[in-house]
C-alpha cells in the first residue's frame, strides 16, 4: 500500500511539472499570436496598408510553425539520448529567452526593419522551444504512468496545458489592456511577455528538481540508448509519423484557426466588438476545453484511445456550420456559447493524443517520434491558422463559408487515420524500484 501511494505521489508531481511547464510554453505561443493579430501590425508594420500589415505580422506566425518540427527533431534526438527532464529544462529556457526578447524589441518607428526582424528571430526561437516541449513532456509522464490503470488520466494532464495556456494568455492580455488603455500600444502589450518570462523561470526551477523517467534510466543502464534516435525513427516510422500527424491537424485548425484566428479579427476588426468581450469568449472556450480534454483522457482508460477521438472529430464536423452562423449573428450570448461548444467537442479527442502518439513508439524513440508527429501535425493545421485571420478580417459574409469548408476538410483528413490506426500502445516495463 505504501509503495502504491508513493508511486502515485511521484506520478502526480511529474504530471504537475510537465503540465505547468507546457502551460507556460503555450501561454507564450498564444500571447504572441494575439499580439500578432491585434498589436504588431501597428507597432512593427506601420508603413504598410492595414491588410498588408496584418499579413506581414502573421508571417511571424508562419516561421513559428516552420521551426517547431525542427525543434521536435533536435530535442527529440537529445531527449532520447540524454534524458527527458534535462531537455525539458532547455525547452523552457529557450521560451524564456523568446518571451523576454519579444518584450524588449523596439518598434518600427525606433529602429525600422530591425524591429520586425527581431520579432521573427524570437518567434523562431519560440518555435524551437515549443517544438521540443510536447514530445518530452508526453514521454516523461507516460513513462511514469506506464503499467498503472490510470494511464489516460495522468497523461491527459499534459494536453490540458494547451487550454490552461490559452486561458492564461487571453486573461492576462485582457487585464493589461483594461489596466493600460492609453499606453497599451506602446508599453502595455509587452507586460504579458515579461510576466511569461518570469513564470517560465519558476517552471524551470520546478522541473530541475523532479526525477528523470525511470524507463529512460533503465534503458541507459542497459546500454539500449540509440545513437541517432531522431534520424532512426524517421527512417523506420516515416509513414506512421506523417499519417499520425493528420490526426492532430483538426485540433490546430479549430483552436488556432477558428476560435482564435478567425473569430478575433472578424469580431474586433470588421465589426468593432469590444476586445474585452471577445477575449472573454476565448477564455471560456479554453476553460471548457481543459475539462473536456481530461474527460477524453479518462475515457481512454475505459473505452480505448480511438473512440473518444472519432467522436470528437465527428462532433466538430457537425457543429462547425452552426458555429459560424452563431458567430455571424454578432449576438454576445450566441458567440459565447458557440466558442464554448466548439472548444469542448474538439478537445474531447485531444485528451487521448499523448497515449495515441507517445504510446505508439518504443521508449528509445519516444521523445523523437511523439514530438515529430505532434509538430508535423501542427504544421498541417497551421495552413488554416495562417489563412483564417485574413478571411476573418474581410468584410462581407463569404468568409464564414471558407471557414466551414476548410475545417470540414481538415477534420476528414484527421478522421481517416483515426479510423485506420490501431488502438494498441507500447506499455513499458517499469524498474522494480519504481
Amino acid at each position: 500500500m505504501f509503495l502504491l501511494a508513493n508511486k502515485s505521489k511521484k506520478i502526480s508531481s511529474i504530471a504537475f511539472g510537465a503540465t505547468i511547464g507546457t502551460t507556460m510554453e503555450w501561454y507564450d505561443f498564444f500571447i504572441a499570436g494575439l499580439a500578432a493579430a491585434t498589436v504588431w501590425p501597428t507597432i512593427f508594420f506601420s508603413n504598410f496598408s492595414p491588410a498588408a500589415a496584418l499579413a506581414a505580422s502573421l508571417s511571424s506566425y508562419v516561421v513559428t510553425f516552420i521551426s517547431r518540427p525542427i525543434g521536435g527533431y533536435i530535442f527529440g534526438h537529445f531527449g532520447d539520448r540524454l534524458g527527458r527532464k534535462s531537455m525539458l529544462v532547455w525547452t523552457l529556457s529557450l521560451m524564456g529567452v523568446s518571451s523576454f526578447g519579444i518584450a524588449l524589441v523596439p518598434s518600427y518607428a525606433t529602429i525600422g526593419l530591425g524591429g520586425p526582424a527581431l520579432i521573427i528571430l524570437f518567434r523562431i526561437i519560440l518555435g524551437l522551444g515549443l517544438g521540443g516541449e510536447w514530445g518530452g513532456a508526453s514521454s516523461w509522464i507516460l513513462e511514469f504512468a506506464s503499467g498503472t490503470k490510470k494511464r489516460g488520466f495522468w497523461s491527459g494532464w499534459v494536453n490540458t496545458a494547451l487550454g490552461f495556456g490559452v486561458a492564461l494568455a487571453a486573461g492576462v492580455f485582457t487585464l493589461v489592456r483594461i489596466a493600460s488603455p492609453t499606453t497599451f500600444l506602446t508599453i502595455g502589450w509587452r507586460i504579458p511577455f515579461i510576466i511569461g518570462g518570469f513564470l517560465i523561470v519558476i517552471g524551470i526551477i520546478i522541473r530541475y528538481y523532479l526525477s528523470e523517467s525511470p524507463v529512460f534510466d533503465m534503458q541507459k543502464q542497459k546500454g539500449e540508448i540509440s545513437k541517432s534516435p531522431a534520424a532512426e525513427v524517421l527512417k523506420k516510422y516515416a509513414k506512421k509519423i506523417f499519417s499520425l500527424g493528420f490526426i492532430l491537424s483538426y485540433v490546430i485548425a479549430v483552436q488556432s484557426g477558428v476560435i482564435l484566428a478567425f473569430a478575433v479579427p472578424f469580431l474586433i476588426v470588421v465589426h468593432h466588438m469590444d476586445p474585452t468581450f471577445v477575449y472573454s469568449t476565448i477564455i471560456v472556450a479554453a476553460i471548457i476545453s481543459v475539462i473536456t480534454t481530461e474527460l477524453g483522457a479518462i475515457s481512454s482508460d475505459r473505452i480505448g484511445n480511438r473512440t473518444p477521438l472519432i467522436i470528437s472529430i465527428i462532433l466538430t464536423i457537425a457543429f462547425i456550420y452552426p458555429y459560424v452562423i452563431m458567430v455571424e449573428t454578432l449576438n454576445p450570448v450566441l458567440i459565447m456559447v458557440a466558442q464554448a461548444i466548439l472548444g469542448g467537442v474538439c478537445f474531447y479527442g485531444y485528451g487521448v493524443l499523448v497515449r495515441l502518439f507517445a504510446g505508439n513508439f518504443e521508449a528509445k524513440y519516444r521523445y523523437s517520434g511523439a514530438g515529430l508527429v505532434f509538430q508535423i501535425g501542427a504544421a498541417y493545421g497551421s495552413v488554416i491558422a495562417i489563412i483564417f485571420p485574413l478571411v476573418g478580417a474581410q468584410k462581407g459574409g463569404i468568409g464564414g463559408i471558407y471557414v466551414v469548408i476548410a475545417t470540414v476538410v481538415m477534420c476528414i483528413l484527421s478522421l481517416i487515420p483515426a479510423l485506420l490506426i490501431k488502438g494498441t500502445e507500447v506499455v513499458d516495463v517499469q524498474p522494480q524500484a519504481a
